[in-house]
């Protein structure tokens, strides 16, 4: 198995709680990079993008990725990290990179009570329509995708863990 895996998906896909029970199912460490620039950086990520905007933050999760280079871990990333080139690059040479696919119907469920996701605050369904359009090339590039729609964790986590076997 390689020593690093990233979760990759749009906001809602389930990265992080995925990323919880695989990593204890598989005796990995999970990082989640919005956490890791939060804690280096002692602001909020909403905060970020207020004071500094998206580009700044995207330069963020870029010096995120080269700093848990030498981890043997589960990155969990930001839904929107694959937008820059430079960390797909990252990602895909030095681990495996999985993309949690969710239908766009559910993500917007499982978002619409969340108020800590700058890009979704003042946003319609059409916008996240095609925010999420725009994004799905890029997470496509993965090494392994999964569908996470109307799945349980305990289902995705042994469905993940067979894949990276192989």
């Amino acid at each position: 198995m390689n020593e690093k895996i990233y979760l990759t998906g749009f906001m809602g896909s389930g990265k992080t709680t995925v990323g919880q029970v695989l990593g204890k199912a598989i005796g990995y460490q999970v990082i989640d990079t919005d956490q890791w620039i939060e804690q280096t950086y002692r602001t909020s990520i909403s905060t970020i993008f207020e004071e500094k905007g998206e580009g700044y933050f995207r330069s963020l999760e870029t010096e995120a990725l080269r700093n848990l280079l030498n981890k043997r871990a589960i990155i969990t990333t930001g839904g929107g990290i694959v937008v820059r080139e430079e960390n797909r690059q990252i990602m895909k040479q030095s681990g495996k990179v999985i993309f949690l696919d969710c239908d766009l119907e559910e993500v917007i469920r499982r978002t619409s009570m969340d108020h800590s996701r700058p890009l979704l605050k003042q946003k319609n369904k059409e916008q996240i329509s095609a925010m999420f359009k725009e994004r799905l090339p890029f997470y496509r590039e993965a090494d392994i995708q999964i569908d996470t729609t109307g799945k349980s964790i305990l289902s995705l986590v042994e469905e993940l863990k067979s894949l990276m076997l192989r």
